[in-house]
């Protein structure tokens, strides 16, 4: 089993927010990711529904400053999800989680 300091673990920590919450992709409405990290990082954010499936896998490179990645609200066969809540995190290619979050998809 690895040991992880406390202090590292939180030196890496990163923030990640997403907007608008609650989205529609039915309307066309585009979720957006954004972090700002201190450092340079190759990463991926994952998409979950709440059955701990994976709907899909986005890669979010990480660089100094803000960074940015989209959904669309689909899945990995290009289908629309459904109204729901959504799990989300980053893991970095070290299979270091950065963050994470949920998103609600409402459909009108």
């Amino acid at each position: 089993m690895k040991r992880r300091s406390w202090l590292l673990t939180l030196f890496f920590a990163i923030t990640i927010i997403n907007y608008p919450n609650p989205f529609n992709p039915y309307a066309g409405q585009v979720a957006t990711f954004e972090c700002t990290s201190d450092r340079t990082t190759e990463a991926s954010l994952y998409i979950y529904n709440m059955a701990a499936q994976l709907l899909q896998r986005k890669p979010f490179n990480l660089q100094t400053g803000v960074n940015r990645v989209t959904w669309n609200g689909s899945d990995a066969n290009n289908d629309l999800v459904g109204t729901g809540l959504y799990l989300y995190q980053l893991i970095d290619n070290g299979k270091q989680r950065l963050g994470r979050g949920k998103i609600l998809v409402v459909n009108q």
